[in-house]
């Protein structure tokens, strides 16, 4: 572990996490999320696993990038199998390749990259599960019915303010500040209600 608490994990650790798929990987279908240029397959849930934790395979593309965000109340662990993946943890640059984890504290900013050639290929896993699931396959499906900006956020002010908001517990961008978000995105939820647009739907659920 680092002095700021990101933790790195060596080999060891890392082929056990990523060597540990469940049973369960059949019953999603993968999801691509265009904006971000990641692709994801859940492997694990919560209501499945008696386990308070989201696990999925996750690739990205090269070129993709994640921009920065914390996650409030969840760690947020990376386990890369193959390629390198370029990660900014509080302003600090690291490049985890195959055989390394990345452990992010809850509440820490953090954003990843893939400058490289080849797409990068691991697993994630966060810790409390929450809404994560359903918010990834929101944003996924956002971004494959053409309805988000380049950088993943919907376009439609109400769609913004509803999933925005609904998902604050499980991420938060960091860019605007979130005290702006604080003021503008609840009367945008509130307003989302009143028209009948709603945070999920049901069409993005990726269980099979």
């Amino acid at each position: 572990m680092t002095s700021d608490g990101i933790d790195i994990a060596g080999t060891g650790d890392a082929q056990e996490i990523a060597s540990g798929e469940s049973v369960a990987a059949a019953q999603f279908r993968p999801i691509s999320n265009p904006a971000t240029g990641e692709r994801i397959e859940f492997t694990d849930v919560a209501q499945d696993n008696g386990e308070d934790i989201v696990r999925f395979k996750w690739r990205s593309m090269p070129g993709g990038a994640i921009t920065e965000h914390v996650h409030p109340h969840q760690e947020e662990r990376f386990t890369i199998v193959a390629g390198e993946a370029h990660f900014t943890v509080n302003g600090e640059e690291r490049v985890v390749g195959p055989g390394e984890t990345i452990v992010v504290p809850v509440g820490v900013r953090h954003s990843e990259s893939n400058p490289g050639s080849v797409e990068i290929e691991g697993v994630v896993e966060l810790r409390p599960a929450l809404h994560s699931k359903e918010m990834h396959e929101a944003f996924a499906g956002l971004g494959l019915e053409g309805k988000t900006t380049p950088r993943g956020a919907p376009k439609n002010p109400l769609q913004l303010g509803a999933t925005l908001w609904y998902f604050r517990h499980e991420s938060r961008p960091t860019s605007p500040p979130i005290w702006v978000q604080n003021l503008v995105l609840p009367p945008l939820s509130m307003l989302a209600k009143v028209f009948g647009v709603h945070p999920y739907y049901d069409r993005w659920d990726t269980r099979i």
